[in-house]
């Protein structure tokens, strides 16, 4: 999304849709992160907006392929047959998201595979037509890069610039539906996939992948608001609240339910987003602090020897250097 963003408009106004969603543009960019789909929603639709493409959604959809969505859709399309396929995403879809479900569905001569969200929205498009062609890719890894569907399924009524989609896509388009949907006549279920790999992708090597997997909404969306807030060195409750839509007492409530405060939510985000800093990059001890949302370095040392047992140093040094790890004094 943000290269077609900044290809069709500019930089500033990829900016302004994450902004305005409370999302930092690196959330897009780490494909284990688990991003609130009301904020990737409202991005697609800002930044439709800010460039004025009504087939913007499809196209980005059109440029992601299997490695944008990590070992999830590599599992399901290692599947012996396309149906088994199809029961390997829905089984396994809550890794991804938790907000829709897949199913496989009969019409005459014809199955019919869905992604149905859970909560029906209708302005949601340029989102809604994002999902069509990773859909239809991930028919096409058992059918071949040339098979074309009998029709289509968007959830929206067709609208005055609906034949945009139509012209852009191999198959008509039945507007108005529940889901998004591609349908095939039923022979093609037993289509076989792809040989055997040398390393096949398990259930549990997905399972592993997931970023909150003990954790379920709103709980899990609100954790996950306070990764991405985090990244960009924000940690005020606040605007957490008001990046899921709802008071401050009523976040607190949901926390609650969970055994857990926002300052217990705010050290486990804040200890994972700093050894990850630690591991992955050279900033100071100081400036992983600030970005922490810590005015010193001081009280980002103490808190993260709290959590590990170890000084920030120490814990750099031995993830680094494999040196064995000597306490320091905090």
């Amino acid at each position: 999304m943000p290269q077609l963003v900044t290809e069709w408009g500019s930089e500033r106004a990829l900016q302004k849709a994450f902004d305005a969603e409370g999302l930092s543009l690196s959330a897009v960019e780490d494909p284990s992160l688990f991003v609130p789909q009301p904020a990737m929603i409202g991005v697609f639709e800002r930044a439709a907006r800010s460039v004025g493409s009504r087939d913007f959604g499809l196209r980005v959809g059109e440029r992601m392929h299997c490695h944008t969505f990590g070992l999830w859709v590599q599992y399901c399309i290692q599947a012996p047959n396309l149906s088994d396929g199809m029961e390997r995403a829905r089984k396994t879809l809550h890794f991804h998201q938790n907000s829709a479900r897949f199913s496989l569905e009969r019409e005459g001569a014809y199955a019919v595979w869905r992604y149905r969200p859970k909560q029906l929205d209708l302005t949601n498009i340029q989102h809604t037509d994002h999902i069509v062609f990773p859909m239809l890719q991930s028919v096409q890894a058992f059918l071949g890069a040339t098979w074309q569907p009998d029709w289509f399924e968007l959830t929206y009524p067709r609208d005055n610039d609906a034949h945009i989609i139509e012209k852009a896509l191999p198959a008509p388009i039945r507007f108005g539906r529940d889901a998004v949907g591609v349908a095939m006549p039923l022979a093609c279920l037993s289509q076989k996939g792809r040989a055997a790999t040398p390393s096949p992708i398990t259930f549990l090597d997905v399972a592993a992948t997931e970023t909150l997997p003990y954790l379920h909404d709103p709980v899990r969306t609100i954790m996950a608001m306070a990764i991405l807030r985090l990244m960009d060195g924000k940690s005020d409750i606040d605007g957490i609240a008001s990046m899921a839509g709802i008071g401050v007492r009523t976040l607190q409530r949901y926390l609650s339910t969970d055994g857990m405060s926002y300052r217990d939510l705010l050290a486990y985000v804040r200890s994972k987003r700093a050894m990850e800093l630690l591991r992955n990059t050279d900033m100071t001890i100081t400036q992983i602090a600030l970005a922490l949302g810590y005015s010193e370095h001081a009280n980002f040392t103490r808190a993260f020897t709290r959590w590990t047992g170890q000084a920030p140093l120490a814990y750099r040094r031995h993830i680094k250097w494999n040196t064995p790890f000597t306490a320091e004094p905090t």
